[in-house]
């Protein structure tokens, strides 16, 4: 395909080009290239093109299936939920399939969330109320017994939930989503310019993937529980697309803020009567898969995998750094397009100063979710109070010399990668200026790290995966190369985030190419 009348990002030509893809890659980029017999023409009408996106953490099955779940994101108390959990029952038909919900926070909910409390308003339907960070479910006492969970007052959480959670299709009607919910999320993914993302699914994924219609890029990652049974190392095809292949070992070394469970150094402030919160206050939880890190690094090692560890407090991350350093983290760089392979951690989200370093050092990428901190940063001013700056250290990170990953950890986050460049630019959700602004990217640093190694302009050799989109440009010229112009204090004027942030918003591709093939378009 030759796709023509093309900008690139500054600096650039002072004409259009066109670039050539031909087997998978970008061949040629030039201003003079004329069509080959036969060969496709896609006119791009000054179009500005970028590498194409990618999410970095996805977990697919689960977004999926909330295109047909009940949302509690935004509930303020247990009373606020169980109002919603009843009105969904009353208008659903009797005997029908389980109610899942997704996205209350306990951070962010007042109450206490049991189960007579739920069962009091469900009776014999399973009900799973999924929290918005993904690590607990509040769940019925039908749900308990059909999951074959044990009888409890509260919530299910953390490593208890992760087992049940791949167990969620054998309630009934919730199978019945799923496929149709992956194929509409590969069309949402492809209309904001993704063309691939990593699935984070507590699932047999490489088997998954290898019976669906891939329409993007897709890495599958495994847990322990499935590690000898992957189709092979890290990107090892999976399928007949040539789409899909293997990904990295998940391991989840803690919890979450949002759960009040990420494992800090600190203990979490905690203002509420006691036995108040489900998880209380105290340092969060250390996953007992922490424990066997060490071991299960090798063990992906001998397979040839990427690891790729969730760890969001700081005493975590410590933990997880202490266990790369052992295990001599840092693999060779490979794969068309400049994607830096190695071991990643997910999140990163509370970091110590030396930690970043030691990221730096080991080579270790930080795979973020920018997004994240718009919800957060009220309840980490609460639960964090001396050490919310040490929260989203994008910018420290960056100029350490760790390479970031962005991706939205959907559910949690829409699978948006423009809402989540605009997060990283302008780290606020409301009025209120910038949460800790010295932490704040600049466009262009944004985009290359949403574009899997690939940087800001494509290039002779990359992958064929392009974006095509109206560079939004304002009224005074400013567009996506423009930057953020710096204060006397050194931060960003606050006026130009906020306005950078909102162009990004505005984002909507004009056409997305997967692998030389036009998979979307406006």
């Amino acid at each position: 395909m030759l796709v023509r009348d093309l900008r690139l990002l500054s600096p650039s030509p002072a004409s259009p080009v066109s670039i050539r893809l031909r087997d998978g890659v970008i061949a040629e980029i030039g201003a003079d290239l004329v069509p080959s017999p036969g060969e496709e023409v896609l006119e791009a009408g000054g179009a500005l093109a970028v590498p194409g996106l990618w999410d970095h953490h996805v977990h697919v099955g689960q977004t999926a299936q909330g295109y047909a779940r009940l949302d509690t994101s935004g509930l303020a108390s247990v009373d606020e939920v169980l109002r919603e959990v009843a009105s969904a029952i009353a208008s659903r038909p009797a005997g029908a399939e389980a109610l899942i919900g997704f996205g209350h926070r306990l951070v962010d909910m007042a109450g206490d969330p049991t189960v007579a409390g739920l069962d009091a308003v469900a009776g014999e339907l399973p009900v799973v109320l999924i929290g918005g960070d993904a690590h607990h479910a509040w769940m019925s006492s039908a749900a308990l017994r059909a999951l074959g969970l044990p009888p409890r007052r509260g919530i299910v959480a953390e490593d208890e939930w992760f087992d049940a959670v791949a167990h969620l299709d054998d309630l009934p009607g919730v199978a019945a989503h799923l496929e149709a919910g992956v194929g509409k999320l590969q069309e949402q993914a492809l209309a904001r310019g993704i063309v691939g993302l990593t699935d984070m699914e507590w699932a047999d994924n490489a088997s998954l993937w290898a019976r669906r219609e891939a329409r993007i890029r897709v890495r599958t990652a495994t847990y322990a529980s499935g590690l000898d049974g992957v189709p092979g190392p890290t990107g090892t095809p999976i399928g007949g697309s040539g789409l899909v292949t293997m990904g990295p070992l998940k391991v989840i070394a803690d919890g979450s803020l949002g759960s009040r469970s990420a494992y800090c150094r600190h203990p979490y402030a905690f203002s509420g009567e006691a036995g108040a919160h489900p998880l209380g206050g105290g340092y969060g939880v250390l996953s007992h898969m922490a424990d066997d890190l060490a071991a299960l690094l090798a063990r992906a090692d001998a397979r040839g995998l990427e690891v790729a560890v969730h760890a969001i407090g700081d005493a975590a991350a410590a933990v997880v750094l202490d266990a790369l350093a052992e295990a001599a983290a840092g693999r060779e760089s490979g794969g068309v397009g400049g994607r830096r392979g190695g071991p990643r951690i997910e999140h990163a989200q509370l970091l110590a100063d030396e930690d970043v370093a030691r990221m730096a050092a080991l080579g270790v990428l930080a795979s973020v979710q920018p997004a994240h901190l718009l919800d957060d940063r009220d309840p980490t001013e609460e639960v964090w109070p001396g050490d919310a700056q040490r929260s989203y250290r994008f910018r420290d990170l960056l100029d350490a010399g760790v390479d970031l990953l962005m991706g939205s950890d959907s559910p949690v986050a829409p699978v948006d990668p423009w809402l989540a460049m605009s997060a990283a630019v302008h780290r606020s959700a409301d009025g209120r200026e910038a949460w800790f602004p010295a932490q704040q990217l600049q466009p262009l640093e944004a985009l290359a790290a949403s574009t899997d190694g690939a940087g800001v302009r494509p290039s002779v050799g990359a992958r064929a995966d392009l974006v095509l989109l109206e560079d939004p440009v304002d009224g005074e010229g400013h567009g996506l190369s423009t930057d953020v112009p710096r204060g006397a204090d050194g931060v960003f004027v606050d006026s130009a985030a906020r306005e950078a942030a909102a162009r990004l918003r505005e984002v909507r591709p004009l056409a997305t190419i997967v692998d030389g093939r036009i998979a979307f378009s406006r």
